[in-house]
């Protein structure tokens, strides 16, 4: 069946993301080992980290704190947004940097008068390996009685949030959404004694039916068409810091689960990814603006299979698998535990590329005495990558279970029935033309940079001017694909040429690596209206030691061969620039 083969084609890896909530009580990082924390412990590590913090006063101790664990183990901080004492940061694994496109982030206050940011949330999306994933840190109003108030932080934030991809422009209708953060949703109709005891007998199912959030949840209240995890931690609030012991001070607070991790994943998904489209449309068109969410109305397959109609959940969902919910007792810095969720999703094995392509240069060494020349075309539209199972960057991704994968294709087919669609797949809907900008900039990063936003040691805004043909350009060298880039890995299939490039070239000026010293660097072009790195270079050596002896090599043998020219004062001089040590 052809259908069949095409979905197959897509929907076969799996990749994965830790979620990590912690009000971490206005404390600065403790000095503990944060990799249980993160999932670097596990015997194959997530590929993306979503770290959400609350009541964080030093964020650039904890900024520093959680990227010293992350760099050694290959992870990037690809983006950070914060309301106020709200935190969300996103790390990524290097490899798949060229993979990711399309990163914003957005922030909603709703502590006093609804604008001050004691309250609230922050979210960070992007698309990655052609899907839409969205993690939100979130900070919901206090005390018990206050439920109602913690509906409308939530609404707030579903409401006001919006954002530029063409894809998606709201949070619910992402492909992947993970809700984070200290909700604050209490225990009711009960004591501190009762609660207590409760949990010191591990009777926590009992207990959980006094939970607030269940309770609305129940209602239709809030978080609708989410799923959570099975709670079989005890609840993560309150403590006296330091201890295990519950609250013991005047206001003895009922200890709760403030603290949860809930998902949402669309049942359309399989058929959201550049698959079947309307045949008029033959690329997407932006977002005219990110002022005016609506929220999408659900797909045909949801309307006619709501949630709770299939008998499991892995029928349900079987694109995504919560492989663990925990809470992690052993971090008692705070008056909170932290709450920790790692999930498998399902990824196709092809996607868009990014559209900018740099030119790999003849020499993979470059004299920090001469300008760094640099080459790269913009590809409209982007290439559409095949990766196969050799490919590095999908190397090491489980293929999705045969019968979540059977599952998932019959919700899918079921999807394209009721929406009409003929059996042959239509056209690839590919992303809309960059829209190249004046002041878009292309950032010299050192290869092992750790901060996607703030580790640039350099920036040249991108040159305007086109080429006649990007292997006749200054530095020469070959095309490479982005997947390449940054130890991306080996290069997939592409399906098709673009029908547009456009070659440019550029300079850094040797001013600004002169500092260097056999140091390896990337170049990362950022596109100044979509916000985020549109390709990276693969890594270039910056050397000093390799050209002063060839200087040295190349001099020698002129005194051997003609003594007499040799011109010593000359020489020496010209070893110096080489070296650095003068203008």
């Amino acid at each position: 069946m052809p259908f069949l083969k095409y979905v197959l084609s897509y929907v076969t890896f799996i990749s994965s993301v830790r979620c990590v909530t912690w009000n971490v009580g206005d404390e600065a990082p403790p000095q503990s080992d944060f990799r249980q924390l993160l999932g670097l412990t596990a015997d194959k590590p997530p590929d993306v980290i979503g770290v959400a913090l609350q009541e964080v006063v030093n964020d650039d101790a904890w900024r520093k704190a959680l990227i010293a664990h992350v760099h050694p183990s290959g992870y990037v901080l690809i983006k950070s947004r914060n309301c106020w004492a709200i935190w969300m940061y996103v790390f990524l694994r290097r490899n798949l940097l060229p993979a990711i496109t399309n990163i914003e982030s957005e922030s909603t206050p709703s502590g006093y008068a609804g604008v001050m940011g004691n309250k609230g949330g922050v979210s960070v999306r992007f698309e990655i390996c052609g899907v839409n994933l969205i993690l939100l840190s979130c900070h919901f109003t206090a005390h018990k009685e206050k439920q109602h108030d913690r509906l409308n932080d939530y609404l707030d934030i579903i409401n006001h949030q919006s954002f530029r991809d063409e894809d998606v422009n709201v949070i619910l209708d992402h492909d992947y959404v993970f809700w984070m953060g200290d909700l604050n949703f209490r225990l009711e109709n009960i004591t501190k004694n009762e609660a207590e005891q409760l949990i010191v007998e591990n009777r926590l199912s009992e207990l959980l039916k006094h939970d607030q959030l269940n309770i609305m949840r129940d209602k239709k209240l809030i978080f609708q068409d989410f799923n959570e995890g099975e709670i079989t931690f005890p609840p993560t609030f309150k403590f006296d810091k330091g201890t295990e012991i519950y609250d013991s001070s005047k206001k003895r607070r009922i200890p709760a689960w403030t603290d949860r991790i809930l998902y949402m994943v669309h049942r359309d998904y399989a058929i959201d990814h550049h698959l079947n489209v309307n045949p008029n449309l033959n690329r997407r068109s932006p977002s005219p603006s990110r002022r005016t969410p609506v929220r999408g109305p659900p797909s045909e397959v949801e309307r006619k299979y709501p949630s709770g109609s299939f008998k499991t959940k892995i029928a349900h969902h079987p694109e995504i698998v919560l492989v663990e919910y925990t809470s992690l007792p052993e971090y008692r810095h705070s008056d909170h535990r932290p709450v920790v969720g790692t999930f498998q999703f399902a990824v196709p094995s092809r996607w868009f590329s990014l559209p900018i392509e740099f030119i790999e240069p003849k020499i993979d060494r470059h004299p920090r005495s001469e300008d760094l020349k640099f080459a790269y075309s913009i590809n409209d539209p982007p290439t559409l990558l095949n990766l196969s199972d050799t490919d590095p960057i999908l190397l090491s991704r489980p293929r999705l279970p045969n019968q979540s994968m059977a599952q998932l294709t019959i919700l899918t087919a079921l999807n394209k029935a009721l929406m009409e669609k003929t059996e042959e797949s239509g056209p690839s809907l590919t992303p809309s033309a960059m829209q190249v900008a004046m002041f878009d900039w292309i950032g010299l990063y050192p290869a092992d940079f750790a901060n996607l936003e703030d580790d640039y040691l350099t920036y040249v805004y991108a040159p305007p001017a086109t080429t006649s043909g990007c292997h006749g350009s200054s530095s020469g060298g070959t095309s490479s694909t982005n997947n390449n880039n940054t130890g991306a890995g080996g290069g997939g299939g592409r399906s098709s040429s673009p029908a547009h490039i456009s070659c440019h070239t550029g300079r850094v000026s040797a001013r600004s690596i002169a500092e260097l010293k056999n140091q390896s660097i990337v170049l990362v072009y950022w596109s100044r209206k979509k916000k985020c790195p549109q390709g990276y270079s693969t890594p270039i050596m910056v050397s000093v030691l390799f050209f002063l002896m060839h200087y040295i090599i190349c001099a020698f043998s002129l005194l051997i061969s003609h003594p007499e020219s040799f011109d010593c004062k000359t020489a020496l001089k010209n070893l110096a620039r080489v070296d650095g040590t003068v203008a």
